[in-house]
């Protein structure tokens, strides 16, 4: 691979690592920096996964469509079921709070074992780190592991329901509406 993909997918890791007040002090991807990854040049129909690092990002040919990139990712995952495939097309750009969350210039596949990546989103959804998402592009991203999320998510929704519930209660009792 060259020096210039290299240097741009470190960059961008870089930025995907920073905190960011606008996401409650999160980093878009608060395990990035600290993850045992690899870059490889790769053709997309000879990605394999290797259990020998956290994330592989493999940079896959330029011309090719967001969709067909896509649609290859969707067989991987079904044909890898212990592993999680995610496709990052280079023209397009996704963003959470503003914040551009792709790479925005080439085509990648990040490949990472599907057990700790789950893990890693359930001990994100104890914190608020997933309010500040959209929630269809949270869908998007979390595919499968939505459900899983939500469930952290919910016990924290539902007691915040119960209490405003409960204070407005209260009122109604202290404060009567007059007919």
């Amino acid at each position: 691979m060259n020096d210039k993909k290299s240097r741009y997918i470190l960059h961008w890791i870089g930025q995907l690592s920073k905190i960011r007040p606008e996401l409650g002090n999160f980093a878009i991807c608060p395990y990035a920096s600290k993850a045992n990854f690899k870059i490889i040049e790769e053709k997309l129909s000879q990605i394999v996964p290797n259990p020998d690092y956290d994330v592989i990002i493999y940079v896959v040919e330029d011309n090719m469509s967001a969709q067909f990139l896509y649609d290859a990712v969707d067989d991987y995952n079904r044909n890898y079921p212990d592993y999680k495939f995610i496709a990052d097309h280079g023209k397009t750009k996704t963003y959470i709070q503003g914040i551009q969350t792709s790479n925005g210039f080439f085509n990648l596949v990040l490949c990472q074992p599907r057990k700790e990546l789950t893990e890693a989103r359930k001990k994100l959804a104890k914190t608020n780190y997933y309010d500040y998402w959209d929630e269809n592009y949270l869908k998007e991203v979390l595919e499968d592991d939505y459900k899983v999320v939500e469930i952290q998510i919910e016990p924290e929704l539902e007691w915040k329901t119960l209490i405003w519930v409960n204070i407005y209660s209260f009122k109604s009792m202290m404060y009567p509406l007059k007919s």
